[in-house]
């Protein structure tokens, strides 16, 4: 969904955030007590909050959502939304990615919405650095939104520590085998959306690509870890540690990136993006089998190789063992 879509919704958020600090609809029932408990828990922190109902997902992402109504609102530090039972949040003024772990957290802890936000709020808050607000947020959320929305969401993946927090029992870690490679194909999601605002061909496409098999991974290991299945888990983390690293080193801004914006600087460039795509869409059709085969209870198949598909180029494998290198040599990703 583009992002301007969200505009149907923002739009009367934004007054509202223009004079307080929590904006829920009309059509969210019990809104008031709502609006009471969550500007108890803001206090004078620079947090602003948007509650929307179910319907506004048919106008657009919770996280486009999140991005106009931070462009628009820029004296808030963090921002949280929710989009009926999906919550999303960013701060500036929090480590990246540590809004987002809290809602998760929330989610997990409670049994509905509003109980979810109120918590949610009340760690960000606690977990808010004392001392003057940070302004434009050492991740530099301040330039992105100049520039417009799409860039933002380029860079939100990361530097503005944003994506969706469902529902769930009890959040499972990914696997050390899977969790890294999660992380960068997250930051490449950012870096093909940038490429795209820039006017780069099929980045776009790629960007929703690489998003739906970084979700879908996570996805997969958190209902085999809600299962107690910790041999399928396992055998999984060794598979997907596998195909994932492949096809990370494939997607990598020295290869697919490259190419699709300097296409005359290589040699089959249409080839090569042919064999990277086909490559996405044969993990991402697996990932999704296998989720359903969790779902039934019926043991996990893999049938997706890489190696045919991408593993002759001989400057990839290169470039694959260099990211292996590089993966083992760097910190822990959470």
């Amino acid at each position: 969904m583009h992002p301007l879509d969200s505009q149907v919704y923002v739009g009367e958020a934004n007054d509202v955030l223009a004079e307080t600090n929590v904006f829920v609809s009309d059509e969210v029932t019990g809104g008031s007590d709502l609006v009471a408990s969550l500007e108890q828990e803001i206090g004078d922190a620079s947090i602003g909050v948007a509650v929307f109902p179910d319907t506004a997902l048919l106008v657009g992402d919770p996280r486009d959502i999140l991005f106009a109504l931070k462009e628009a609102n820029p004296q808030y530090d963090t921002i949280v939304v929710a989009v009926g039972d999906d919550l999303v949040a960013g701060s500036d003024a929090l480590a990246s990615g540590e809004a987002l772990r809290i809602a998760n957290e929330a989610e997990g802890a409670t049994d509905s919405t509003d109980a979810a936000l109120t918590q949610a709020v009340q760690q960000i808050t606690e977990a808010l650095p004392e001392g003057p607000a940070s302004g434009g947020g050492d991740a530099g959320i301040g330039i992105a939104v100049a520039v417009g929305v799409a860039v933002l969401i380029a860079g939100g993946a990361t530097a503005f520590g944003v994506g969706r927090a469902r529902r769930r029992g009890g959040a499972q870690p990914l696997p050390e085998t899977v969790r890294g490679t999660v992380a960068r194909l997250r930051q490449l999601t950012g870096e093909y959306s940038a490429a795209a605002a820039r006017g780069t061909a099929q980045a776009g496409a790629v960007a929703e690509e690489i998003d739906g098999i970084a979700t879908n991974a996570s996805e997969l290991f958190e209902r085999l870890g809600r299962r107690g299945d910790e041999g399928q888990r396992a055998t999984a983390a060794v598979e997907y540690g596998d195909t994932l690293r492949k096809l990370t080193a494939a997607l990598d801004r020295e290869y697919l990136l490259d190419i699709l914006a300097h296409p005359n600087l290589w040699d089959d460039p249409a080839d090569r993006v042919r064999e990277v795509r086909d490559s996405l869409a044969a993990v991402s059709a697996q990932l999704v089998e296998n989720i359903k085969q969790v779902n039934a209870r019926r043991g996990l198949h893999f049938q997706v190789s890489l190696d045919g598909l991408i593993g002759g180029r001989k400057e990839l494998q290169e470039w694959e063992r260099a990211f292996e290198q590089a993966e083992g040599e760097r910190p822990e990703a959470g």
